[in-house]
């Protein structure tokens, strides 16, 4: 198997990360070079969530039926590298967040034709393993971007201007690295003749209710952990971001042991992989709501650590279904709408968590979005029921090679 390509593309999704996890960083040091409250940062951070969930539908548009993902890929990436490189040279607020628009409307090629275009570069005997191998970008971004950003600013003492020439120009040079990355043309290896929607495939319809209501415990887990470590025990900034490094590693290490073991459930029986997924995402809820209750803060962090290092199975794991049932041409609008389902089940599971944290505290709040997690365990399974119908063969001068 060529590793080549899914290491290109997994650096793509690293450059992606690095602008985003500056900003977090960085934000006291820009408002207060502008001197502007955080409210008009977050404004300004909305409108370019707002891009980044209509982009990736923009992008599906762009290539459609046209072998041209990887291009657009490497291309999306310049352009949200020069992004980053230029916003240490703006003197106001509103051209940073040109930047950032520009930036965020980038992305959508991250969501859109990633892993539709790793699906047609890759076989499906080995799409898990693929996915998998790439689902690590993320916590590879969230180690080495405050690793590289706390090096530049707190080593090297460089101002948050510095820092962002810097995160620029890395990322140009990963960027690079992609340039010999190659599209193989849509449906490589899939028979798309009994190919359905999402509107006609069971179980696309429930795999979409699922990632809605993971997206209820996903983004609002990923807020208030660090405030209950904050809050309930005292943790610093500095011990907070070792603890979510250490997560990230250890997701690192099990992303990249488990692909092969997923590829191979699959290859016997497709059935089975909703019910892996399920285990995970109930056993991801019930270590969130654990580690927020927990009495003690060293049973609270081990709670956490099973948590976090869980979670980023789930996305590699949902799109191996989805990819398996979709056809070829539509899966960068699947991917799509699953990035718009999963961001609006952010959205609510956010209201829900501020309703219960007034009620209950930090504690019953991140207790009670255990509940959605619970929730899509249980849909998630029940595609056991309807992905053989629903699964695209493969071709057949594939499967006699």
């Amino acid at each position: 198997m060529r590793l080549y390509p899914v290491i290109a593309i997994g650096m793509l999704a690293i450059t992606d990360a690095f602008v985003n996890q500056a900003l977090g960083v960085l934000a006291p040091d820009i408002t207060g070079s502008f001197g502007v409250s955080t409210g008009v940062l977050t404004s300004l951070l909305a409108i370019q969530l707002i891009a980044v969930g209509v982009a990736p539908f923009a992008m599906s548009a762009l290539v459609r039926g046209r072998p041209i993902r990887a291009a657009v890929s490497i291309g999306t990436g310049f352009v949200w590298s020069i992004a980053t490189f230029a916003i240490a040279f703006v003197h106001d607020i509103w051209t940073l967040g040109a930047l950032l628009l520009v930036s965020g409307l980038a992305n959508g090629s991250q969501i859109a034709l990633h892993s539709p275009l790793l699906a047609d570069i890759y076989p499906p005997a080995v799409r898990g393993r693929v996915l998998a191998l790439y689902g690590t970008a993320m916590p590879a971004g969230a180690i080495l971007s405050p690793l590289t950003v706390s090096a530049l600013a707190g080593w090297l003492d460089l101002d948050w201007r510095a820092v962002y020439a810097v995160l620029g120009v890395l990322s140009l040079l990963g960027c690079l690295s992609a340039s010999r990355l190659r599209d193989p043309g849509i449906g490589r290896y899939d028979d798309v003749a009994s190919a359905r929607g999402l509107l006609r495939s069971r179980t696309l319809r429930r795999v979409f209710a699922a990632f809605v209501a993971y997206g209820m415990l996903l983004v609002p887990a990923a807020t208030f952990l660090s405030v209950h470590l904050k809050e309930r025990w005292g943790l610093d900034t500095d011990a907070r971001g070792l603890f979510s490094a250490c997560c990230s590693a250890m997701a690192i290490v099990v992303l990249t042991t488990l692909g092969r073991r997923l590829d191979s459930i699959f290859q016997s029986d497709p059935r089975r992989v909703p019910a892996v997924v399920a285990w995970v995402l109930t056993g991801s809820a019930v270590a969130f709501a654990a580690g927020a209750t927990a009495p003690a803060l060293p049973l609270s962090l081990a709670a956490f650590l099973v948590g976090l290092t869980l979670t980023p199975l789930i996305v590699p794991m949902i799109t191996l279904i989805m990819i398996s049932v979709t056809a070829p041409s539509g899966r960068s609008y699947t991917a799509s709408l699953f990035g718009i389902g999963l961001a609006v089940g952010g959205l609510v599971g956010a209201g829900l968590l501020s309703t219960v944290e007034k009620a209950y505290g930090t504690a019953g709040a991140v207790a009670a979005i255990a509940l959605p997690g619970l929730v899509a365990g249980l849909i998630i399974a029940s595609t056991a029921r309807t992905i053989q119908t629903d699964l695209i063969p493969v071709r057949e001068e594939i499967l006699n090679v």
